[in-house]
């Protein structure tokens, strides 16, 4: 074990330090593919002081036991959606908001901004978890078993899994289904049982959890855009010195400009993998889930407390 800074202590291997990982994503796919690239990144931006140990598939926990361990420091790295921080902070309950973006790329220009930049580092930080970067995950429509989905009456009775934040299945509740929160790693047995009929998600994640296999209409809805920050714990980052501070901050930021340059290249080879593999693709009158979900977004910022409605202006102000 190698002692460093303040008295932290973190596992060596060939005197560096390992830092594992943990993810809830398969190991392969965009996801995996930025992880491995950010490893190699950390490696040299710490001039091979720092090892970046990977362990995808949800191999040390759910993504919320992942996060509790990046608090205790005993997960050094995590990846997530941004809403997941909403169970240590409510304010990112934002995130679960449908259409407050405009596309993910819009969605890492805001993030970025100034004024929501110092509103979620301060967040995070308070919680126990170091923003090193963020990678835009796309717009994430209604992937289901049952029918394609043009319009909210379409969603009539169809359960669709949500991540587990109240606000994502109030919104998906609104849009005419019925919004199911589940842990991600009992999603494709749910689908392939019956206790679900489906879930939403972008296509690189759903085709590289394998979800086009236990369901086949993919209805281009696009409700939520919630970016993915990549974590550190905030109690391992104090531990280490400042040069390594600054190195694993430099690969955060060069993983961030690297994965958000790609995403589209994913997302396009998705769709086609998608369609030779029999999901239907369709188009929808988004115009409908708009209005459909209005009265919920207004209901969720007149009763927000004051911290989430400027957050939420901070990120929608952002064009």
């Amino acid at each position: 074990m190698l002692a460093v800074a303040t008295g932290a202590v973190f596992a060596q291997s060939a005197g560096k330090i390992e830092m594992k990982y943990a993810v809830v994503y398969p190991p392969v796919g965009a996801q995996a593919e930025g992880a491995a690239e950010l490893g190699k990144l950390i490696s040299e931006a710490s001039g091979g002081r720092v090892a970046m140990k990977f362990y995808p598939s949800s191999q040390l926990g759910t993504q919320l036991g992942q996060l509790e361990g990046l608090r205790a420091g005993t997960i050094e790295m995590s990846e997530c959606a941004a809403s997941d921080l909403s169970n240590f902070d409510k304010i990112w309950s934002v995130f679960s908001l449908p259409f407050t973006f405009d596309n993910g790329e819009h969605a890492i220009r805001a993030v970025n901004s100034p004024a929501a930049a110092k509103i979620l580092n301060e967040s995070a930080e308070a919680a126990g978890f170091k923003i090193l970067g963020w990678w835009n995950m796309g717009e994430r429509s209604v992937l289901n078993s049952k029918r394609p989905i043009r319009t909210p009456s379409d969603l009539k009775g169809v359960k669709i899994r949500v991540m587990l934040d109240p606000i994502l299945a109030n919104s998906i509740s609104a849009m005419g289904a019925i919004g199911t929160p589940m842990a991600w790693g009992e999603v494709y047995s749910a689908v392939q049982q019956g206790v679900i009929d489906g879930l939403e998600n972008s296509p690189p994640v759903i085709t590289a959890n394998k979800m086009q296999e236990v369901a086949k209409f993919y209805s281009l809805t696009q409700q939520f855009v919630i970016p993915d920050p990549i974590l550190m714990s905030k109690k391992v980052y104090d531990g280490l010195p400042p040069d390594l501070q600054q190195a694993m901050m430099k690969a955060g930021k060069a993983s961030q400009e690297s994965f958000n340059k790609n995403f589209g290249k994913y997302v396009e080879k998705s769709l086609v993998d998608l369609k030779a593999t029999g999901v239907k693709v369709n188009e929808v009158d988004k115009t409908a889930f708009r209005t459909a979900v209005k009265p919920m977004v207004d209901d969720f910022l007149k009763k927000a407390d004051d911290r989430s409605r400027v957050l939420y202006t901070a990120l929608t102000s952002v064009k």
